[in-house]
């Protein structure tokens, strides 16, 4: 934050996050008025092909492994961040 501020670039940020924000806004309002059945966060993203051709009971699985191990980046984030904190904002991330 800091960093974007004092570069002046946080203006582009928020314009390209306000951007992503209104082209994904026209599927809320189809899926809201019962227009689209897709279900809320499929963006279907899948450039690997990890869920081609797999059951259904093999993609719930995949889709609560992601969320799981999303969980898990953000209780470590999270920790980095309360680290850095409590430290009194001298210690170097990521530490090496």
């Amino acid at each position: 934050h800091d960093v974007f501020v004092a570069q002046g670039s946080m203006g582009f940020g928020l314009a390209a996050v306000a951007f992503i924000e209104f082209c994904t806004g026209a599927v809320l309002v189809e899926v809201a008025k019962g227009e689209n059945d897709r279900a809320a966060g499929d963006f279907s993203l899948d450039p690997l092909s990890f869920l081609k051709d797999k059951s259904e009971e093999e993609v719930n699985l995949m889709k609560l492994k992601e969320i799981e191990h999303c969980r898990l980046g953000m209780l470590a984030f999270a920790g980095v961040v309360t680290q850095s904190s409590l430290v009194g904002g001298n210690a170097e991330f990521p530490y090496f």
